[in-house]
């Protein structure tokens, strides 16, 4: 008798994947703060067969283009991953090498990299010259058929739990009462055949859910025996429904592109985009995942570099404010978004011939040397100190090393002025000596609700200045500090932080 699949320990290990690398996530804390009922709950509904989905939050996300985008209740995206890791074990060894995406060791950069090998061996080391057809499928995920994909998907599997599992996830239709987390007015962006809320009756996936990359994969992978077993095609490969075939002969293509069509339309009920069926000579450069690419160099795509420009855009704004202010401000909150922007974009320039562009971010946008040591394509937090200090001198010691200017350290509720600054400030703006602190040699401060003054003061003094405050969060025995502000000589007064 085979195990049942529906098991507390399943569902735990299927909870630990779901929550890997999202456990700051509201729905993930909220979900692990009761983790064991939930999942037991989650037990007792699979294994009764009354599990449904819960309505799924739908909003409208915008990278290179709009899109509508349906994200399952955590709870659901555990259950997602259960099915998918089992799904995985089953379709793995059919699916072709060359298709990509929501596959272990199979991201764009891999996809890439296949992609250049098939054109420097078609060009012969770029030798010859060879053709490339790029194909495109219109509306994939809106257009996909549940019917005709549950079939794909029960066709083998024999567990009798896995194919009720498999229809019920299928079978739900998140366009049916979701839970709307942004404007109405968004889907005006939405091209009517981009919408799940537009579909025919027993159409589309939605994107945003692991189970549809996965399954995308499924629908596809009769089109993927097709072109390698029927056409022979030696060169091919497909990262979700962006297709390439690389061939010496321009005709080969040409009726190679007939096939896939008539195969689409017939088999699968899909049709290929009527303006994204491209043939053209290799050495031009397939604008593929992200990149321009060509037997010897990838180049970033001119959209790509201007997102980067947009992003750091809407962040300079929310940091620096208006045009001639003279302070700068490190929210908390705004370390991490501005980290994982700057870091994705260098990760993807690395990969590409693109050693000027990735140098420029910083050249162009100096304000980024304020908040970031840049370590090759690695950014350090320059004023969040990393571990745990062993005592206030350290704490103070790795922020005066970063920083010239004069630096006010929260020490409780007084912001404080340490040796050098704290003479200096005694001397020139008659602040209040304090009594030393173990490590110093001389000590000054004002209370909090005085220190915006007191950085006016220092400013209007001709002084930089680096605000450094208290968390409530502990580092080791200290509180945790780091930079929250700084403000330098300027035309306008520090008034706003």
């Amino acid at each position: 008798m085979m195990a049942s699949l529906f098991t507390f320990e399943n569902l735990y290990r299927a909870w630990l994947d779901c929550r890997r690398r999202k456990r700051g996530k509201t729905a993930a804390l909220a979900f692990e703060t009761k983790a064991e009922e939930e999942l037991l709950d989650l037990v007792s509904e699979l294994a009764d067969r009354t599990y449904r989905p819960r309505p799924s939050f739908c909003f409208v996300a915008r990278n290179d283009k709009y899109r509508e985008v349906f994200a399952a209740q955590f709870r659901d995206r555990v259950v997602h991953h259960l099915l998918v890791r089992e799904l995985e074990k089953i379709w793995e060894p059919v699916f072709i090498h060359d298709s990509y995406a929501c596959r272990r060791g199979k991201g764009t950069h891999a996809a890439v990299n296949r992609l250049q090998t098939f054109m420097r061996r078609a060009t012969a080391n770029n030798t010859l010259r060879a053709w490339f057809l790029q194909l495109d499928i219109r509306s994939f995920f809106p257009s996909i058929d549940r019917a005709l994909l549950l079939e794909l998907v029960r066709a083998r599997l024999h567990s009798e739990e896995l194919q009720w599992l498999a229809e019920v996830v299928i079978a739900h239709d998140p366009a049916i009462e979701p839970m709307l987390t942004c404007s109405p007015e968004k889907w005006r962006n939405i091209p009517p055949g981009k919408s799940l809320f537009g579909a025919p009756f027993g159409k589309g996936l939605p994107i945003g859910n692991l189970t549809s990359q996965f399954l995308a994969n499924v629908y596809l992978n009769p089109l993927d025996q097709f072109v390698k077993h029927q056409l022979k095609a030696k060169y091919y490969l497909r990262y979700v429904d962006d297709m390439i075939l690389v061939h010496e002969k321009r005709q080969v293509l040409e009726e190679w592109l007939g096939d896939i069509e008539s195969f689409l339309q017939n088999k699968l009920l899909l049709e290929l985009h009527p303006t994204r069926r491209i043939i053209q000579p290799v050495g031009n450069g397939a604008d593929f995942v992200g990149y321009i690419v060509r037997p010897t160099h990838l180049l970033v795509r001119r959209r790509t570099v201007g997102r980067c420009k947009e992003a750091l855009a809407r962040h300079a704004k929310n940091i620096l404010g208006k045009k001639g202010q003279n302070f700068v401000l490190f929210p908390p909150e705004g370390y991490l978004q501005l980290q994982a922007t700057i870091q994705s974009y260098l990760a993807l320039f690395r990969h590409a011939s693109a050693k000027r562009l990735r140098d420029s971010l910083f050249v162009r946008h100096p304000w980024l040397g304020f908040i970031f040591e840049r370590q090759g394509d690695k950014l350090r937090q320059r004023w969040d100190f990393p571990g745990k200090p062993a005592n206030l001198k350290t704490q103070y010691g790795f922020f005066r090393r970063r920083f010239r200017g004069v630096i006010l350290f929260q020490v409780g509720s007084y912001f404080e002025l340490f040796d050098r600054d704290a003479v200096w400030a005694s001397k020139t703006l008659a602040t209040k000596r304090l009594p030393v602190r173990p490590g110093f040699y001389a000590r000054c401060g004002v209370h909090r609700a005085l220190c915006r003054t007191m950085v006016t003061r220092l400013v209007a003094a001709g002084r930089h200045v680096l605000v450094v405050a208290q968390s409530d969060m502990s580092a080791g025995l200290l509180k945790a500090r780091r930079g929250v502000a700084l403000a330098f000589p300027g035309h306008r007064p520090v008034t706003d932080f």
